[in-house]
């Protein structure tokens, strides 16, 4: 029953962040594990991307997508992420308000 009810409430919070971001760009989606919805992430570990500047958003992205930054996960996610895209997702975070 215990595990029925967590299964129940994270897949009520994964959605109704999904609906809470509806301006976030599609490849954003994928961030929001580690990250947040809005950038602001509540975990130790993973950083706080909102209100970051874009540029240096942009560089980290390219960075861990083309080899020079090393991180198995960020790298994992990066390696399709075309410049377009990167941008976006720079532009996005960069645009949200930090906590």
């Amino acid at each position: 029953m215990k595990k029925l009810f967590l299964i129940a409430f994270s897949s009520g919070l994964l959605f109704s962040q999904a609906a809470f971001a509806a301006d976030m760009p599609a490849k954003a989606k994928t961030c929001v594990g580690c990250h947040g919805v809005d950038g602001n992430s509540v975990v130790p570990n993973f950083p706080k991307l909102a209100g970051q500047h874009a540029q240096y958003l942009e560089k980290a992205l390219k960075d861990f997508r083309d080899g020079f930054r090393k991180d198995a996960t960020m790298q994992a996610f990066a390696k399709n992420l075309s410049d377009k895209e990167i941008k976006e997702l720079a532009d996005y975070y960069a645009s949200q308000k930090a906590k």
